[in-house]
């Protein structure tokens, strides 16, 4: 295990700022996520870490070692990429052993430099010891690749084939994981397994691992932190909890799945109370924050839905029309019409010959602790 540290991490693509003075610090054994949209700096951070970018600015540190000027090869990282990056012509075995052969490549002498690259240009494996080849048994062990060793990458699913490429990254024994979104190829149910697999791996070894996607459910799930990332900046940085339950902008609160964010006016009502102007709606929130213009977040789950003639108390209730609906399954989600603002609202376990419709006139409610209000940046 290593401690990972940036410090004002910088860098440049002619004028473009794709890092803008990046800092972390990412603690030994802890499973840190970096998430934000498409082209934010979130991959090109990882890649500094990596070595495989060279930053304009700034300083990077892996335990105890300044790395900013180290090649790739000599960083204690292990790095899954995104395109699984195998050999086609390798087998299984091979692939994950290619890291070992590259690092004797590196540390051997002439002779042996020799018969490792004409082993790669002969496409086949440069025979391993029998401790190194019992370390690749051990990795395809731990990712559940057993029995698959003589098999072609081609021959495998894609699942599999990310399985190999974390082998592949594990068995150098490295002091940090890095994950460049590595189940964005994969279906949603595979990419569920890949995930609990990575992250109980990660768990066993008590290895540093930073992952990078753009899929908040993903990083909600897998990361003791993480850090969101907007326009080659960290906007906000801390626990999965903390940053779902108390967004600090709202571009963080609209990133990480808030359905209901209204532009509101906030209006102290008493102690720790505040009336939310919204629209052509006014309810209730409980705290009181610094400004006056908000934004207004109440989640779906929050929102309670009943027929009009159904009892239904909440300190805020109002009746509206359901515009859309859909079955899920686990639940049913809808959209709900109250004057001028819509409400996506779920509604768990929902019986399927008690569903509404679109036109159904129904109430919706929520306590005024459900009202989270986020101040505009």
């Amino acid at each position: 295990m290593a401690s990972v540290r940036i410090q004002d991490l910088v860098k440049l693509y002619g004028s473009l700022r794709a890092v803008d003075g990046v800092s972390l610090a990412v603690e030994e054994g802890e499973f840190f996520a970096l998430l934000g949209p498409s082209g934010c700096g979130k991959t090109t951070t990882l890649r500094c870490i990596a070595g495989l970018e060279r930053p304009s600015q700034g300083e990077i540190i892996i335990g105890a070692q300044p790395v900013t000027h180290l090649p790739a090869f000599e960083r204690p990282c292990g790095m899954v990429f995104q395109s699984y990056a195998l050999f086609p012509h390798l087998s299984v075995f091979d692939n994950v052993a290619y890291g070992l052969q590259a690092r004797r490549y590196r540390q051997g002498g002439p002779v042996r430099k020799a018969a490792v690259l004409g082993s790669f240009l002969s496409q086949r494996a440069f025979p391993l010891d029998a401790a190194l080849r019992e370390r690749v048994r051990e990795a395809l062990h731990l990712v559940g690749l057993d029995g698959q060793e003589a098999k072609a990458p081609g021959q495998l699913s894609g699942g599999m084939q990310q399985r190999v490429a974390l082998a592949r990254a594990l068995v150098t024994e490295p002091a940090v994981l890095l994950l460049d979104e590595p189940l964005s190829n994969l279906d949603r149910k595979l990419r569920v397994s890949m995930r609990g697999t990575i992250r109980k791996i990660q768990q066993a070894l008590r290895i540093t691992a930073i992952y990078v996607t753009h899929d908040q459910e993903e990083a909600l799930s897998l990361a003791d932190r993480l850090a969101i990332m907007d326009r080659g900046r960290v906007v906000q940085l801390g626990t999965p909890a903390e940053i779902y339950d108390r967004p600090a902008t709202p571009f963080v609160a609209d990133f990480i799945g808030a359905e209901n964010l209204f532009p509101a006016r906030a209006i102290p009502s008493g102690p720790d109370r505040t009336l939310v102007e919204a629209g052509d709606l006014t309810f209730r929130a409980a705290g009181q924050p610094k400004a006056e213009r908000v934004r207004a977040v109440v989640r779906p789950q929050a929102i309670r839905l009943a027929r009009p003639e159904e009892p239904l108390a909440a300190d805020n209730l109002f009746r509206g029309e359901v515009r859309f609906g859909a079955y899920l399954g686990a639940t049913a989600r809808y959209e709900v019409a109250v004057k001028n603002l819509v409400f996506v609202v779920d509604v768990p376990d929902p019986r399927p010959g008690a569903l509404y419709a679109p036109g159904d006139q129904v109430q919706i409610g929520f306590a005024a602790e459900s009202v989270l209000l986020v101040e505009e940046a």
